[in-house]
């Protein structure tokens, strides 16, 4: 074979190569945007739109963050946070519209009263309460872990005296209008395990309350 078509065939070579490496990047971007973890990943890195949350009140506060997705959307996480006991308590999360993502923070706005902080504020607050809950053996909702990719560079800020967990130090189980008696029994079950017996008694106050969204049951 003359040296040109040896030249030829190798920078064919590399054509295919590379073309295959960017078909396969593609396949790993787009199964990566398919999962909840995934799509925080992705947005990891873009523009930071929005971090505000609302003072805790009854035990319970509302923390929103967002930040620019890809191809447009705007990826948002929006916790409820149980500063009493159960740390990160539900988690809401996904990618919207800029539409969507507007009149969402204009409802939660509304309904909470949100306030702007520092990103670095929102990660030491959410991640204080999970530590603290997690003394307890109590561990944050599911989705808590697949969410927190959406930080990114933010580093979590020491939050000092700025929150309360629990009250006085221990923990307070307030049992929310959708726990059911199978979550209520875990709780107390896990209490039960890491308080004696004064503090466990201590530990337990049963009211009413509403979702992160505002809407009672």
């Amino acid at each position: 074979m003359a040296k040109s078509e040896q030249q030829r065939q190798k920078k064919l070579a590399r054509k295919k190569a590379k073309d295959r490496q960017k078909k396969q990047q593609l396949v790993r971007e787009k199964q990566q945007l398919v999962s909840l973890s995934g799509k925080m990943a992705a947005a990891a890195s873009g523009r930071i739109l929005n971090a505000r949350m609302a003072e805790p009140k009854s035990g319970l506060a509302t923390v929103l963050f967002a930040r620019q997705a890809p191809n447009g959307h705007v990826a948002v996480v929006v916790f409820l946070v149980d500063t009493y006991c159960l740390g990160v308590k539900n988690v809401i999360a996904g990618y919207r519209s800029m539409t969507d993502y507007r009149e969402m923070l204009e409802d939660l706005s509304e309904k909470h009263r949100l306030q702007e902080r520092s990103p670095g504020t929102l990660r030491g607050f959410i991640e204080g309460a999970v530590a603290f809950a997690g003394r307890f053996g109590l561990p944050p909702h599911a989705d808590y872990r697949k969410v927190s990719p959406i930080w990114g560079d933010v580093e979590s800020e020491p939050t000092g005296d700025a929150f309360e967990f629990g009250r006085d130090g221990k923990p307070v189980y307030v049992p929310g209008p959708f726990d059911d008696d199978a979550m209520r029994l875990l709780v107390l079950s896990r209490l039960g395990e890491h308080l004696d017996v004064g503090d466990f008694e201590a530990a337990v106050v049963e009211v009413g309350g509403a979702d992160m969204l505002g809407e009672s049951p």
